[in-house]
C-alpha cells in the first residue's frame, strides 16, 4: 500500500464515524422530541445504536492509524482541504444513499425526505462534522509531528488489533490458602 493509501484509509474510519455522528444530530435538530422515536422506528433507524459502536471503534482506529501513518512516515502530512473536501464528499453521498435504502427498506415514504427538512439539515451537518473529522485527523498528524521519528520510517502500516474479552473468562482461580485450611465435610442433606 502506498503512503497515501496507508493515511486515507484510516482517515476513512474517522469519516465513518462523523457519518454516524452527523445521522444523529440531523434527527435531533429536525425532528421533535417529543416525536423522535416514532419517526426513528418508522424509517428503518432501528440499527442505529449497534453501528454507532461500530463507528466510534472504527473512528479511535481510524484516528491512531493516521498519527501511526504520520509517525512512521518522512515528509509532509495530509492537506486539511483535502480532507475536508473528501470527507464532505464521502459522508454527503453515504448520508443520502442511507436515508433512501432506510425508507425503502422499512416501507416509509420517500416524499418526506424529498420534501421535509431533513435532508436539507441532515446534509448541512454532514458537512459541518466532516470539516471537524478533517480537523481532528490534521491534529492527529500535527501530534504525530511532535514526537520523534521512528527509526526505520518505512515500516509497513500495521493496523491495531484490538480484542474485546470479558473479564470473568481470565479471572484467577481462587487459591485456597493451606495455612489455615480446616478440615471440613461436605454439608448435610436436609
Amino acid at each position: 500500500m502506498g503512503p497515501h493509501g496507508r493515511r486515507l484509509v484510516p482517515a476513512l474510519g474517522v469519516a465513518g464515524t462523523g457519518l454516524l455522528l452527523g445521522h444523529w444530530l440531523a434527527y435531533a435538530l429536525a425532528t421533535p422530541a417529543v416525536a423522535r422515536d416514532r419517526v426513528l422506528d418508522a424509517t428503518g433507524h432501528g440499527y442505529l445504536p449497534y453501528a454507532t459502536q461500530v463507528a466510534m471503534l472504527a473512528g479511535a482506529l481510524g484516528l491512531a492509524g493516521v498519527f501511526w501513518s504520520r509517525l512512521t512516515r518522512r515528509g509532509g502530512g495530509g492537506s486539511f482541504t483535502r480532507d475536508a473536501c473528501v470527507f464532505v464528499a464521502v459522508q454527503s453521498g453515504a448520508y443520502v444513499a442511507i436515508e433512501v435504502g432506510e425508507r425503502l427498506l422499512s416501507g416509509a415514504p420517500l416524499d418526506d425526505l424529498a420534501h421535509g427538512p431533513l435532508l436539507a439539515i441532515g446534509l448541512g451537518v454532514q458537512a459541518v462534522v466532516a470539516i471537524a473529522g478533517a480537523g481532528l485527523v490534521r491534529i492527529s498528524e500535527r501530534v504525530a509531528e511532535a514526537v520523534e521519528p521512528l527509526e526505520g520510517s518505512d515500516a509497513p502500516f500495521v493496523p491495531p488489533v484490538v480484542a474485546v474479552v470479558p473479564s470473568a473468562t481470565f479471572a484467577p482461580p481462587r487459591r485456597r490458602s493451606t495455612a489455615s485450611a480446616v478440615s471440613r465435610a461436605p454439608p448435610f442433606p436436609a
